[in-house]
């Protein structure tokens, strides 16, 4: 079935089916978000739409916040304007949580509202399955617009969100960091874009970063000592390029080169000439020592990867390297990538995520909905700690979600503990490196 937009979703119940459980790790408490056996149409947590009653004006903004310490701090939650589902006696409503989800529901763009719709459910299905019935969950529409995300997340702040979860895209994380300030809410994006930082945001998505660390460090592990790179010229390319010489750096090994080509472009061939020519004589100086990572996805990957071998760098002895980009079974047929690796979360855990959300919502899970699971489970479980300060979300330690252990820095950054797939031939995976169980102490 089509999932419902936010109006439909507050008044729709969603149908649950069974499923593993989702640990989330906070002190030396476990918080467990047990699934529950399929049965009968039960009602997700509340949600609200925004379009029950007419918005007051907006207050004059308070004093710049002060750092949190402890507690629910939204100055809105107690006043008049807070939202309060129309179930809920009003002598209960002092125990509500309320959480804005911040997503481009009506976005001209067909695949972006399948995105966003997945987001919302995985969020749901979360809060169902941890039986978090104090959350309340605000869905607002962001409209793919920067404007639109500030507005709702203003709209959200007065109606007492003490949590925000999204927006989806770079541009919307910073306006609405600024205004979940006001409340002192932590923002939990979607965003990979680490430049949208700040403010009291953080990224639930997958980051350049975290995967280009993980895959560097196993290829080191397997001798490794000279990399290069071939990607587009793009925002995510350059990212990638930097995350690379600073994890290289960090381990002893060089960035022998790297060459860009227009993003899009099909046929690069001077490009990968040029790197080719080094590959081939770091390989020869030192056999078995020289990795290519290739940050780029679908048909545009199967169409780069070869030109490298067309050009003679022996895929036998050099190691081609992908980020998460590479976690699509639509290129793990291509020749050239037989023996490649890359980061990604356990797909043993994703796999049962998204056979429990297709037992709920009757359709696949959309690419990122279990980002939207993790962070769910995430605001549910602090939000029953009963804190939402940085000492509790950046705690060392970490979570641990469908996507595997996560923690965030104190910058906003996502640290996590990815596993590493290898390619084998027609189309196969296999684990070559497990995902951490937990982050070491002092790391």
């Amino acid at each position: 079935m089509t999932s419902p937009g936010p109006a439909a979703l507050s008044q729709t119940p969603a149908r649950h089916g069974s499923g593993k459980r989702l640990v989330v790790l906070l002190g030396a408490a476990l918080l467990i978000a047990s699934g529950c056996v399929g049965g009968p149409t039960r009602p997700t947590t509340p949600t609200y739409s925004g379009a029950e009653r007419p918005e007051p004006s907006r207050p004059d903004r308070p004093d710049a916040p002060q750092p949190r310490d402890s507690g629910f701090m939204n100055p809105f939650a107690s006043r008049p304007e807070a939202y309060i589902p129309r179930h809920v006696a009003p002598n209960e409503a002092a125990a509500l949580k309320r959480v804005a989800v911040l997503l481009p529901f009506s976005s001209s763009d067909a695949a972006v509202r399948r995105e966003a719709s997945g987001l919302f459910n995985a969020i749901q299905l979360a809060l169902f399955d941890g039986g978090a019935g104090d959350v309340v969950l605000i869905p607002k529409d962001t409209r793919s617009e920067i404007q639109a995300a500030a507005e709702a997340a203003q709209e959200a702040v007065r109606e007492g969100a003490i949590a925000v979860v999204g927006p989806l895209f770079a541009p919307h994380v910073a306006p609405v960091a600024a205004e979940a300030a006001e409340a002192r809410a932590p923002v939990f994006a979607f965003s990979t874009d680490e430049a949208a930082l700040g403010q009291g945001a953080y990224l639930m998505s997958l980051t350049p970063k975290s995967e280009v660390r993980r895959i560097v460090d196993w290829a080191a592990s397997e001798g490794v000592t000279r990399f290069a790179m071939f990607g587009p010229n793009s925002t995510y390319g350059r990212a990638v390029e930097s995350a690379l010489r600073e994890e290289a750096g960090r381990r002893g090994a060089l960035v022998i080169s790297v060459e860009y080509y227009r993003a899009g472009d099909t046929a690069p061939l001077d490009a990968a000439k040029r790197l080719a020519a080094v590959v081939r004589q770091e390989n020869k100086a030192y056999p078995g020592q020289v990795a290519v990572l290739i940050p780029e996805r679908g048909v545009q990957l199967r169409t780069v990867a070869p030109l490298l071998p067309y050009f003679d760098v022996n895929v036998r002895q050099v190691k081609f390297l992908g980020t998460g980009a590479w976690n699509d079974p639509e290129v793990w047929r291509e020749p050239s990538l037989f023996g490649g690796a890359f980061a990604a979360p356990d797909p043993q855990s994703v796999s049962d995520f998204e056979t429990r959300y297709r037992s709920a919502f009757g359709e696949a899970a959309p690419r990122l909905a279990s980002f939207g699971y993790d962070a769910g489970a995430l605001v549910a479980a602090l939000a029953r700690n009963g804190q939402l300060d940085r000492s509790v979300v950046e705690r060392r330690e970490g979570f641990v979600g469908v996507n595997g252990l996560f923690r965030f820095e104190s910058d906003g950054g996502l640290d996590r503990g990815l596993a590493v797939l290898q390619l084998g031939e027609q189309g196969s995976i296999r684990v070559v490196s497990p995902a951490v169980k937990a982050f070491t102490p002092g790391s």
